[in-house]
């Protein structure tokens, strides 16, 4: 899966259009991008609103060695919408059934950026004999809105939220009544900037995605699973009732040095007790595993994009412990 001469041509054939739609129900398919060939088995799972794409600097040179998954989730990227609502269970739900309707059995690499680490864990959680290791890529926690705001005694991240929450339903219902018109401020909200990631074809994909009424609600829903009215965080609840011990599977947390950012107006005091709060909760995650480590990498949230060799070298490593026994 290594890009050939023409790079452009290389991503608009992997990331322009559908990869393999799967059948997960009656009406519903989730589409994979699949590559490479070797047990175990990786499969990259995105942040809240991220797809295939945002794994397109590390999949690559872990397919050379081994069979690799990425996956858009329900109602984003090339994925048919969901039942709602979007909690980890269901996204969980779908990535299994679709493995399963692909014929990809276990053992899985589970490789989880943000929410997506959040999600990963229910997985690994829930079916602690189909998972061969973890690698969580600034993973997001269980319930870590309510302890950041605990930490610094104050309503922490949930104003802005629940304004997020109500801007992605303007936009679903804009998107449903053809109100994302080019060049008003909806429509660049919606699609923003040009991204140097995106060629000319992957752009038209993009804007089609951010322009349908089923992206945002999806969006939406996942966002208010991660954190909805009153500070209830569904997947938190979800994650955090199975929880359980992971023995010695291999784990391998990533720490973003420069997440999270600083909330504006807030003090370089307050900031600090945020990042070491979520150094914290890392190094909670590493220690489910009698394996597990972390590490702080010196990039933003996005480390996939920013520092992909410091993943891929993550990655191999868990497939060595995970190959070793």
């Amino acid at each position: 899966m290594a890009p050939p001469a023409a790079p452009d041509s290389w991503l608009d054939q992997h990331y322009a259009a559908s990869q393999t739609l799967v059948k997960i129900g009656r009406r519903r398919r989730l589409n994979l991008l699949i590559a490479g060939e070797g047990d175990p088995t990786v499969v990259f799972a995105p942040g809240l609103n991220g797809t295939t794409l945002h794994w397109a600097r590390v999949q690559p040179a872990v397919a050379l060695h081994n069979r690799t998954v990425a996956f858009d989730k329900a109602g984003i990227g090339f994925s048919d919408p969901g039942r709602l609502p979007r909690t980890a269970s269901a996204v969980v739900g779908d990535l299994r059934a679709a493995l399963k309707a692909a014929g990809i059995a276990p053992p899985y690499v589970l490789v989880g950026h943000s929410l997506g680490g959040l999600q990963m864990r229910l997985f690994a959680f829930r079916h602690p004999h189909e998972v061969a290791g973890m690698v969580m890529v600034d993973s997001a926690s269980e319930h870590q809105y309510r302890r950041f705001a605990d930490a610094l005694g104050d309503s922490g991240d949930g104003p802005v939220l629940i304004a997020e929450l109500g801007a992605y339903a303007r936009l679903a219902r804009l998107a449903r009544t053809g109100g994302l018109a080019p060049g008003t401020p909806d429509y660049q909200r919606a699609v923003g900037p040009p991204s140097p990631l995106r060629t000319a074809a992957m752009q038209a994909a993009h804007v089609a995605q951010r322009t349908s009424a089923a992206y945002w609600r999806a969006l939406r829903s996942e966002a208010a699973a991660r954190y909805g009215p009153g500070g209830r965080s569904a997947s938190s609840d979800e994650v955090a009732a199975a929880r359980r011990p992971l023995g010695d599977m291999p784990l391998i947390v990533l720490t973003a040095a420069n997440s999270p950012q600083p909330r504006p107006g807030k003090s370089a005091p307050a900031a600090e007790t945020r990042r070491q709060l979520w150094r914290a909760m890392h190094d909670e995650i590493a220690a489910l595993s009698m394996r597990g480590e972390r590490r702080t990498v010196d990039a933003g949230h996005a480390i996939q994009l920013q520092k992909p060799d410091v993943v891929i070298a993550a990655v191999a490593e868990v497939i060595a412990m995970a190959r070793g026994g």
